[in-house]
């Protein structure tokens, strides 16, 4: 979570993946890749279904810091259009939208959250 935490502040931009410029699946690919930990790529559906291939879901209800929530329009991956990283049970880092940036607060639209984290190995 350190690294995400210290891109707050950086603007959002479309297709951003740092250093200055972030996209929410941007910002969750290098927090892990900063770590050495693979997310299936930039791209928000391509990350769920990464981890969702190697195993690495839990319900939303276990999530804990340093998971990644997903929020969907449909409840499905193929709605995903939104990722973040979990700080504590009812917050998030994310790269949330152009004039807002990346931000730490309180976790937003419950009724869009995929009902699973996912949660990588190893630790941000």
């Amino acid at each position: 979570m350190s690294y995400a935490r210290g891109q707050l502040g950086e603007a959002y931009v479309l297709g951003g993946a740092g250093p200055t410029t972030w996209d929410c699946s941007g910002l969750v690919m290098m927090a892990y890749n900063s770590q050495g930990i693979a997310t299936g790529g930039h791209n928000v559906v391509w990350q769920y279904n990464y981890f969702k291939s190697i195993g690495r879901l839990v319900p939303l209800s276990q999530r804990q810091p340093g998971d990644i929530l997903f929020y969907s329009s449909n409840g499905t991956a193929s709605g995903a259009y939104h990722d973040s990283i979990v700080t504590s049970y009812g917050t998030m880092v994310e790269a949330a939208r152009p004039g807002v940036g990346v931000v730490e607060r309180a976790i937003w639209l419950p009724n869009q959250l995929m009902p699973y984290v996912a949660r990588p190995s190893g630790s941000l």
